[in-house]
């Protein structure tokens, strides 16, 4: 397969280029290539991404069923993700090698690269689940919430740093908030709604940053909302190289306002924060701090979002706009560079994960290409949306995994 009179990200920045695809491999990244014999592409106007890699997915309704993992696979797609770990919270529980083995086998069927994660413990019970053989039978990373028994979060890094994996935490302390439903802010106190404090979140992170530097273990700081989780993981970065810092693209484009008229579909967990927040947290990203980026998907059915804000589940599903929301707010409106996008989105998650052969359209690196057109703009219609009304620049023309062609439009 040979693509032509594409834009390809170089160090200096995109460049024009064709790229011979050859047994699922890139095999050639050329100023001109000829290669009569193969299937060619023309993306003339078009960029050559590598396919994004998100680390924080869900099923739908966090069920697992083989529709979810199809319509997951589908969606990652549209949205130019080629690789995703499925977070394990989802039911029924993963809680034995059985099930994970009979997961791993319909997973396996999915059209992109979809990978596991295993929980640390038990749902309600403090109780260790045998992790060292999840992640023996291909978990990818093991899942934790920060607030259980730090016993467990201990053994947890253990187990990860023998097997070389890494453990994803959810940095959140309940028994810091009152059932809190959105921001800690004015638009709560305007609505009458009980808020999600800060503190829940940045305690959290500077007890799993100082456990992480202290035994040494692949941590990831999953879906940051706050500019001082981001100061506290830095501190402790100075003396640890496998500390990463997560922050979703929603945290990124919208701020508390949009749960204004009480707007479930702005119920996120973390929170959407102030403006003054979301401010501080492109600060960040543009320092450097962030070091990997998520559509944090966890649609959610009809049912349990048209209800009132108290009863409404938390989460979006975004996943399929997520290259181009990425595009839009970040690279479009000039706040970082396109190659420093794709090092947050492809490059990082890559070395989290332990993937040397994914994250960049270079030779010898697996053919999982994005063909991207950054001319395309389009008005969201939706009213689930969270960018209802909002015109947003950018659309997935192509994608090739594994040097097939799974999406053409």
């Amino acid at each position: 397969m040979l693509i032509k009179n594409a834009f390809v990200p170089t160090q200096e920045g995109l460049s024009p280029c064709d790229v011979l695809i050859q047994g699922g491999k890139i095999v050639r990244v050329e100023k001109q290539i000829e290669a009569l014999d193969e299937e060619q592409i023309d993306a003339t106007g078009l960029w050559v991404l590598p396919g994004f890699i998100d680390l924080n997915v869900r099923f739908s309704n966090s069920t697992l069923n083989q529709e979810h993992i199809d319509k997951l696979a589908s969606s990652c797609i549209k949205g130019g993700v080629t690789t995703a770990v499925v977070m394990s919270d989802f039911s029924p529980r993963l809680e034995s090698a059985t099930l994970l083995e009979l997961v791993k086998f319909k997973i396996d069927q999915a059209k992109i690269d979809l990978k596991i994660s295993a929980p640390l413990a038990d749902q309600k019970e403090d109780q260790l689940h045998n992790v060292a053989t999840l992640l023996n039978n291909g978990a990818a990373a093991i899942l934790a919430d920060s607030h259980r028994n730090a016993n467990l979060l201990r053994r947890g890094m253990q187990y990860a740093t023998m097997k070389n994996r890494p453990v994803f935490v959810q940095c959140y302390e309940p028994n810091l908030d009152d059932n809190g439903l959105m921001n800690d802010g004015f638009v709560a106190s305007k609505l009458g709604l009980s808020g999600i404090s800060k503190i829940s979140e940045t305690a959290e992170v500077a007890k799993v940053a100082e456990m992480a530097r202290f035994y040494d273990a692949s941590v990831v700081l999953k879906s940051l909302s706050t500019k001082r989780s981001l100061d506290i993981a830095k501190e402790h970065k100075a003396n640890s190289e496998k500390l990463y810092t997560e922050v979703s693209i929603h945290h990124l484009c919208k701020n508390d306002n949009s749960c204004d008229g009480f707007n479930t579909y702005a119920k996120l967990m973390p929170p959407l924060r102030e403006e003054e927040e979301r401010q501080a947290l492109i600060q960040g990203l543009q320092a450097g701090m962030i070091d990997i980026l998520t559509s944090a998907h966890a649609p959610k059915s009809i049912l349990y979002k048209d209800v009132a804000f108290e009863d409404a589940e938390f989460g979006l599903g975004s996943i399929e706009e997520f290259l181009t929301l990425a595009y839009t707010f970040l690279v479009k409106n000039n706040l970082i560079s396109l190659n420093a996008l794709l090092e947050i989105c492809c490059i990082n998650p890559a070395k989290v994960l332990g993937l040397d052969n994914k994250g960049k359209i270079e030779v010898g690196y697996d053919a999982d290409v994005v063909l991207f057109d950054p001319n395309h703009a389009y008005a969201v219609t939706n009213t689930h949306s969270l960018y209802h009304q909002d015109t947003l620049y950018g659309k997935v023309k192509q994608v090739i995994v594994g040097g097939k062609v799974l999406l053409n439009q």
